[in-house]
């Protein structure tokens, strides 16, 4: 059901809206469009993209950091990513497992599951947030059925996120110079790190479970 709604949201409103975030001049040409309510508009479909899938998030972190700055670009992005969060957060705790259930198949559901009894849950949560490439928002969802508390867990995840978030409006801010050959030399070390900090958290990870 979830990928019916994914296809249906993305090829309504997704597949345009990516490829204007996708081209650096046209997504900053549209946001300005909204003037004083730029920024309100960019949490907005932040929180949504984190709520749904409709479309990637690295093309927003980039386009965030191209306008607004690495630093500015990251604040937007965590807020939107928050709030959308906390919008998933309740869903579940008010569906509860009906929801997940139809929302993702039950095998991706039990992939997940040791998450309920580990031994430090906040401190495995900051190491899967940490790791890159992880389904970060599905977790949400599956958290979200859990005992784990609110507050704490937007915390943890929110400050294990920023490495990866810093690192594309970064880039962002670097394609705003022009500087083509800067932006693939810290893109090539940003995924480089990513897959060290993601090999040795995995490690961490398995000792936690």
């Amino acid at each position: 059901m979830y990928f019916a709604v994914f296809l249906t949201l993305y090829f309504s409103v997704g597949k345009e809206l990516t490829q204007v975030i996708s081209n650096k001049e046209t997504f900053k040409a549209w946001i300005g469009t909204f003037g004083v309510y730029d920024e309100i508009i960019f949490v907005t479909i932040r929180a949504i993209q984190t709520v749904i899938k409709i479309i990637p998030a690295e093309p927003l972190e980039i386009g965030a950091g191209y306008i607004w700055g690495t630093y500015k670009g990251l604040a937007l992005c965590m807020i939107g990513t928050e709030i959308g969060s906390a919008v998933i957060l309740i869903l579940t705790s008010l569906f509860g497992t009906k929801l997940l259930n139809a929302l993702f198949d039950i095998e991706e559901i039990n992939k997940w599951s040791f998450i309920k009894n580990a031994k430090k849950k906040y401190l495995l949560l900051t190491i899967i947030y940490l790791i890159p490439g992880t389904p970060k928002d599905f977790i949400t969802y599956f958290v979200g059925i859990t005992d784990t508390k609110i507050l704490p867990f937007l915390l943890v995840t929110g400050i294990a996120r920023i490495p990866s978030i810093i690192s594309s409006t970064w880039c962002g801010q670097l394609l705003d110079k022009s500087s083509i050959t800067i932006f693939v030399l810290a893109f090539s070390l940003i995924t480089a790190i990513s897959l060290i900090i993601g090999y040795y958290a995995n490690k961490k990870l398995k000792i936690l479970c």
